[in-house]
């Protein structure tokens, strides 16, 4: 992949989509899906570990392992739609062995995902619109999860509105939002 290429989807991956004119150098459908597929990627890695962490028992453990099932197909699907796509490596914390830290990257991960979706829809048509709007219900299903166990962890760091389901509608995130999500994790 050339440079130019690389810093093309780099900036796409840091949710720079909104920052390029719309008239050139407009993000193509294959762009988008390649972001989404990185989405994907991350949040199969970071569920790959916190199953393989075990952090928690019971009902909590077994959503992480559903989560991580969901994040492969969503990969599977996004793959398919792309074609080969080379392997993507990421940066991320040592949180695994502790589940409120864990449970923190995972909402804050999640949050990324669901603006990083509700921001493409507009640039995708068809099954790939589709495919995205499929796994951004999902994405966001997993952020209100993460909240509950939060909650139930009692978390210090959570703010009111104290319930898992505590947005009336989600939140694209401006491009500099994104870029301050994804930066850390990103190589």
């Amino acid at each position: 992949m050339d440079a130019a290429r690389r810093r093309f989807l780099s900036l796409l991956a840091l949710g720079g989509v909104a920052t390029l004119p719309r008239a050139k150098g407009v993000p193509s459908q294959e762009d988008v899906l390649a972001l989404a597929l990185a989405a994907a990627e991350l949040a199969r890695e970071v569920y790959r570990r916190a199953v393989a962490a075990r952090p928690f028992r019971g009902p909590w453990a077994a959503y992480l392992e559903a989560a991580l099932a969901q994040e492969e197909e969503h990969a599977r699907r996004l793959r398919e739609a792309l074609g080969r796509q080379p392997a993507l490596r990421f940066r991320l914390p040592e949180v695994f062995q502790s589940p409120i830290l864990l449970l923190r990257l995972l909402e804050s991960l999640e949050e990324a995902f669901v603006g990083a979706y509700l921001g493409a829809l507009p640039l995708l048509e068809g099954e790939a619109l589709r495919l995205a709007g499929a796994i951004l219900g999902v994405e966001a299903g997993h952020r209100v999860l993460v909240r509950q166990a939060r909650l139930e962890l009692q978390d210090p760091l959570l703010r009111p509105p104290f319930v898992a389901n505590d947005r009336a509608l989600e939140q694209a995130l401006s491009p500099e939002g994104a870029r301050e999500a994804l930066k850390p994790y990103l190589p």
